[in-house]
This record gives structure tokens, sequence and C-alpha cells, in this order.
């Protein structure tokens, strides 16, 4: 006698009832999903977790804890209006499969089901079959018209140019220049400096196996305290924990997911490509 296995869900949660709703009119045609209304209602009948976030806030940051905490072995995934990378980086560290950002196109939506179909449980319909570890193609990444002033940071992130010295090159006003940067990457420039300086000091303190005053000078911080002050309040660990506690290698199966998402967020530029081909090698050689 044949048992039926229980049919399997893609549940929807979030706080603001109607973006979950519109959330799932946008997969329901694709992959067998269902609206969960709390986080209480996580049960069995799910293979994988759409969190969706209208807003970036502790609120949010705390419910994907508990999802990551109380849920380990369900396929996580985020939906947001707003991708920055302070934001990609915690979703690194609560196991979130991906992020989706709203409004969510056909080309993601069939991604998401191949991806599901083939690591869950959860009927999917009409998908289409991406290859694993799938990165996207310079051609397939928007250029952008702040292209160089990315190509100025990756040069020059250590002693980061103010905006009033790239307007000229840029052809653009500072305003301007910081309206845009902020629409396109969810953060300010300067915190955008910042993260950089602080994704570079973990490749060094990890990979290098820099001391931390060698790796604050490097990155272009003034001191070390500084360094450290900053590492811990967006990284949640300390230079010195972080090293102790190997969360590199612990990250590293989804270090090469992050720089993905990265560079679909950002324009394209040589300077990421060979950015993303180095994180591939510190992945490898963990």
């Amino acid at each position: 006698m044949t048992t039926l296995q229980p049919k399997k869900y893609f549940g929807i949660v979030g706080s603001n009832k109607a973006t979950v709703e519109r959330i799932y009119n946008c997969f329901s045609s694709k992959i067998c999903s269902k609206t969960i209304t709390s986080l209480d209602d996580i049960n069995n009948s799910l293979d994988a977790i759409a969190y969706v976030m209208d807003c970036q806030s502790d609120v949010h940051r705390y419910n994907l804890e508990h999802i990551h905490r109380n849920y380990p072995k369900k396929s996580l995934y985020v939906v947001s209006n707003q991708v920055s990378i302070p934001m990609l980086h915690h979703a690194i560290k609560m196991r979130v499969r991906d992020v989706l950002k709203m409004p969510i196109n056909n080309k993601a939506i069939n991604n998401l089901a191949a991806e599901l179909n083939e690591s869950t449980n959860i009927e999917c319909y009409e998908h289409t079959i991406i290859p694993n570890n799938y990165i996207p193609s310079t051609e397939e990444i928007v250029s952008h018209p702040l292209e160089d002033l990315f190509e100025i940071i990756e040069s020059h992130y250590v002693d980061a140019p103010s905006l009033q010295q790239v307007s000229t090159r840029l052809n653009l006003s500072p305003s301007r220049i910081s309206h845009m940067f902020k629409d396109l990457c969810g953060i300010g420039y300067c915190q955008y400096i910042l993260c950089r300086r602080l994704e570079e000091s973990e490749y060094l303190l990890v990979e290098e196996n820099a001391s931390i005053t060698y790796v604050s000078f490097h990155v272009g911080f003034s001191n070390p305290s500084h360094f450290c002050r900053s590492f811990k309040e967006h990284i949640g660990l300390t230079p010195s924990a972080y090293i102790k506690n190997e969360i590199g290698i612990e990250l590293s199966c989804l270090y090469q997911r992050y720089q993905k998402l990265r560079m679909e967020l950002l324009p394209a530029s040589e300077v990421n490509h060979n950015q993303l081909n180095r994180s591939a090698k510190f992945v490898s050689g963990r």
C-alpha cells in the first residue's frame, strides 16, 4: 500500500498583511504557496519560508533570527523593498538562501521555482531549470550612471574621496550623487564606504591571518579602537571573537551567494568581477 506524503508548501509570512498577500499572488501560480499569519504558525507543512520585509528595522532582524533559531532546517528566503550591503551580510548569518527585491519579476520567480523544485518537496509549475551557483553575466547586470563611482571606490575606499571630489569626474552634483547612491544601494555613500572597509577586513583577518592593528590601518581606520567598535557594531562580534569562532569558515558556503547578490545590487565593473573571483578563491580555499 502506497502512503501519500503530506503536501509541502512555500510559506509566506510578514507583518504587513497586504504586502504578504501581494507576494503570495506573485508566487502562487508557479509555486505551491500559502500565507502564514504568524511566526507561531510555522509548522511541518512548510518546506521553505519567505519572510516579507516592507522596511529594514530591528523588528525584522529579530524575526529573521527567530526563524533561523527555531526552524534551522527550513529553507529561508527574504523578500524586501530595499536591499543593502549590511542587510545582505545579516542575511548570510541567518542562513538566508536568497534575497528577492520587490517588485519581483517573472525571471526571479522562475529561478526561485527552479531552486525550490530541486532543493525541497514543494510542488512547482512551469519552472525553468537554472544551473547551481548561478552568477549573472555582465550583460545581465544593468549599467548605471554611478558605475564610474564604484570603480573609484574599489580603488580608493581606504582614502575614499568626498562626493565633492568625485562630482567633477561624474559630471553630477554632490547632492545628486548622494540621492542616486542611496536609491541604488539602500544606504548612504559614507555608510557604504564603511561596509566596504569592513568587508575587506574580514578577508584579511580570515584569509591573510593579519593582525587586528595591521588590518585597522590597512583598510583606512584612524586607530584599532575605532576599527574594533565599528566591526562589533556591524558584524556582531569583535575582530578577535570573529577569528576565534571561525565565523568565516561557517559562512564560507554562502559567501558566493552574497557576492552574487552584491553583483546584482551594484553596477557592473571589472573591479567587481575581480572581487568576485577573489572571494570564490577565498571560499574554495577554506
